[in-house]
């Protein structure tokens, strides 16, 4: 399913507008979430994700939705189910952008009438994309179509579709923020990063990633050197979410 708005008329304005994926990787497990925004911190509002799915709230965020939804997810209820009861309990559902994807599979995506232009989502096997103020819908399906060719991880699959987002157009007011969240039962440094306020937010969030994905490569010779022997349990950090 998709939805497009491409009326001229729509107003304009600093408004809360970003481009993000939802997905899941069933064969791993995983769950995650890639959005950036011209707005700061788009990671403390947007990206949420469970052990059974990942939802994204966006345009004028409620950030309940996303919180909201992914709880009814782990109590066993769809995606579409909670996303939906949500929005009919929100008297300004017409300004939201929710989408997101369970454990089943089972994706949706919702763009209400009042979103700023360029605005729109898709639904595609194992992922959801939306954007709201976008230079343009190329940006959306740029998204969609790098994750679809990615391969590796969910992490990096999560990145490299972010990354074509950006190159495609992007939010046309500029960047500011961007963030990646997954959650997988072996959680690694790289699954939470966020990048709150920077002239090239991707660019950042990539440099990272690197970052942290080789602190997390370099952490048991890290570990040998500091203590000699130790544990191995304690390298296990877990993830705060």
């Amino acid at each position: 399913m998709e939805r497009d708005n491409n009326d001229p008329s729509r107003p304009g304005g600093f408004v809360p507008g970003t481009f993000s994926i939802a997905a899941r990787d069933p064969e791993a497990g995983e769950f995650g979430v890639a959005v950036s925004t011209a707005l700061v911190g788009v990671g403390a509002l947007c990206p949420f994700v469970s052990e059974n799915a990942a939802v994204a709230t966006q345009s004028f965020v409620k950030v309940s939705h996303g919180a909201n939804a992914v709880d009814l997810a782990d109590r066993g209820v769809s995606v579409p189910a909670a996303c939906e009861a949500l929005l009919a309990d929100d008297e300004h559902a017409g300004y939201r952008q929710l989408h997101g994807i369970d454990g089943d599979g089972r994706t949706f995506a919702f763009s209400g009438e009042d979103c700023v232009d360029w605005f729109g989502h898709l639904e595609r096997d194992d992922h959801t994309v939306a954007g709201n103020m976008l230079a343009n819908g190329d940006v959306i399906e740029a998204i969609s179509g790098a994750f679809r060719e990615a391969e590796g991880e969910l992490a990096e699959r999560l990145m490299t579709a972010l990354e074509a987002g950006q190159d495609a157009g992007g939010d046309k007011r500029g960047k500011i923020s961007a963030a990646l969240l997954v959650r997988s039962p072996d959680p690694k440094l790289y699954h939470n990063l966020r990048v709150d306020n920077s002239e090239d937010p991707v660019d950042d969030l990539r440099e990272a990633f690197e970052l942290a994905r080789e602190t997390e490569a370099d952490l048991p010779a890290s570990a040998d050197e500091m203590l000699g022997e130790y544990p191995d349990e304690i390298l296990d950090f877990g993830l705060k979410y």
